[in-house]
């Protein structure tokens, strides 16, 4: 094990250091992006793609169908997110994809609700009426009208599931229900070397680093995005 090249001991070959087994930590952190980043938003664009269409079709519909959609929410939603999908691994079976199915089922329930709140209270709006009298058909009113006001809406609920999936992942692939060894998965890597946290730390804090930066780049990137839709559709 050899550790950060800026380290006593260090070498600028290996800028991150080693692990136990002497392969290079830089080399692994970058190759597991793919993993957990890459999986990640993969989870996310497809939560986000079903969300959308349950959330636009439960925010268009009233009375017993609108109902039952709301009380089997809240039922889903009840349940804490990484729960839910240690829950739906348990069945299925330690793997990076049935890990990538467990949170996307963890994630489409917040999602669902989120754009079907969204879309609930655009429509009671005064220009909404004002639409409908003006003989708007409703996929009118939803594609001019509503969708580029619930904008901002879609933006800090993406970003906030592609933070939660890149926790998720990561957290499945610590308790070996996610990613399995040898694969340079962010989390996997944090659960192997928890055991080498006094010996050489560096293994244990460099993915957790991956983990927080990447989750915290996430957030930044999305208020960001948020504040611009905001001005522009004010």
């Amino acid at each position: 094990m050899l550790p950060p090249s800026w380290s006593r001991y260090g070498n600028v070959s290996f800028f991150l250091g080693t692990d136990d087994l002497g392969r290079d930590i830089l080399s692994r952190l970058l190759t597991g992006t793919a993993a957990t980043y890459g999986s990640a938003l993969i989870v996310t664009i497809a939560a986000a793609l079903c969300g959308v269409i349950l959330g636009v079709f439960a925010g268009v519909t009233h009375g017993l169908l609108s109902a039952m959609l709301n009380h089997i929410l809240d039922t889903l939603l009840s349940i804490p997110s990484l729960l839910l999908a240690i829950i739906v691994v348990a069945f299925l079976g330690p793997k990076l994809e049935h890990a990538m199915l467990a949170v996307w089922l963890a994630l489409l329930p917040r999602m669902v609700r989120t754009i079907y709140s969204a879309v609930h209270d655009e429509l009671e709006k005064e220009y909404v009426v004002a639409a409908r009298l003006d003989g708007a058909s409703t996929m009118q009113i939803l594609w001019y009208a509503v969708v580029p006001n619930i904008a901002a809406v879609l933006i800090t609920e993406f970003t906030r599931a592609l933070s939660m999936a890149i926790l998720d992942i990561a957290a499945l692939g610590f308790l070996d229900l996610g990613a399995q060894l040898p694969s340079p998965e962010w989390g996997a890597m944090l659960g192997d070397s928890l055991e080498l946290v006094y010996v050489a730390p560096w293994t244990v804090m460099l993915p957790g680093a991956a983990i927080l930066i990447s989750v915290l780049l996430v957030n930044l990137l999305g208020d960001g995005i948020r504040r611009a839709i905001n001005a522009g559709v004010e």
